[in-house]
């Protein structure tokens, strides 16, 4: 049974001759001893648990700490990672661009040179077919010139001979 305050204030004693009954006072003095020691030793206990209740809960603030800066610093390096990632991609996109624009410009050059290229052969041809031409219309004269030559019955040298003494 625990004692309270109020127990101790009424309790009474037994009045004797010389006051009171010794016994019954040095009882209840062992009684409330036994229950202050008893008393004193639940709140050592408990001061101990509390004691290390508040040891666990800094423990435990000190832990949420580095958890809420860990997270931070993830977070942090979670968007360094995302803003590299961006910028590498920016940075492969301008540079597929660029080789997009050197191939192209490549292209543009060598359609230039074969575009040239179609043209001397145009030229050529418009050349060789001039010449052809010329053979063509030279070989007529020459022949149209022999076919004279016979009709007038000179031969072929003289006839040469002839034109050459006159041009």
């Amino acid at each position: 049974m625990r004692i309270t305050p109020s127990d101790i204030e009424k309790q009474e004693f037994s009045v004797k001759m010389r006051g009171y009954d010794r016994d019954e006072v040095r009882n209840f003095l062992i009684f409330i001893a036994q229950e202050v020691s008893n008393l004193l030793l639940e709140m050592d206990e408990l001061k101990k648990k509390y004691l290390q209740a508040e040891e666990r809960i800094k423990e435990m603030e000190s832990r949420e700490k580095i958890l809420k800066e860990t997270l931070i610093a993830a977070q942090r390096f979670s968007e360094e990672l995302k803003a590299n990632a961006k910028k590498e991609a920016e940075i492969m996109i301008k540079e597929a661009e660029l080789k997009a624009d050197q191939i192209v410009a490549k292209a543009m050059e060598r359609l230039r040179e074969i575009n040239m290229t179609i043209n001397k052969m145009r030229a050529e041809k418009q050349n060789i077919i001039n010449e052809i031409r010329a053979f063509v219309i030279s070989l007529q004269e020459l022949i149209s010139r022999e076919e004279g030559d016979e009709n007038t019955g000179e031969s072929p040298s003289k006839s040469k001979a002839r034109k050459g003494s006159k041009g």
